[in-house]
């Protein structure tokens, strides 16, 4: 009974302490890797040219690569697609815009900065900031 008890002690001890040969997806996530060339230049063309009528084909000759690997690098190091990093830096522009001063309507703002489907944009919208985009444009007013 003895010996049991301590097998079952030692295993305990052994098991109970964390080692390199534990189940790597319980291993906490590493600090965040460094992104490929082409997707810092991607993001920052998209920053600059947001305004634009852009597609993917197009982002992906900026950055020099193909659609596929532009899609696989944006998914592995941010989690997002490039058309749907586009529409966030969209949605953001639209909202600083409707919150500043000025006398554009919502449809006027939203057609400048690209927005193709304005009730899909609404809905989006909402759901992103807690309110329609017509209620931040009265709340500035």
């Amino acid at each position: 009974m003895l010996k049991q008890f301590e097998a079952t002690l030692i295993n305990a001890l052994i098991y109970g302490q964390p080692n390199t040969l534990q189940n790597p997806l319980s291993a906490p996530e590493p600090a965040r890797r460094i992104s490929p060339y082409f997707v810092k230049r991607t993001e920052e063309f998209i920053l600059a040219h947001a305004h634009e009528p852009l597609s993917i084909e197009q982002l992906a000759e900026h950055a020099g690569v193909s659609v596929r690997t532009l899609f696989s690098g944006f998914r592995e190091f941010r989690n997002t697609s490039p058309m749907a990093f586009l529409r966030h830096v969209r949605m953001e522009r639209v909202h600083l815009e409707l919150r500043n001063p000025g006398t554009d309507s919502v449809t006027d703002i939203a057609m400048k900065w690209g927005v193709a489907h304005l009730g899909r944009f609404s809905q989006e919208y909402r759901k992103h900031y807690g309110e329609l985009p017509s209620a931040t444009l009265r709340f500035r007013r």
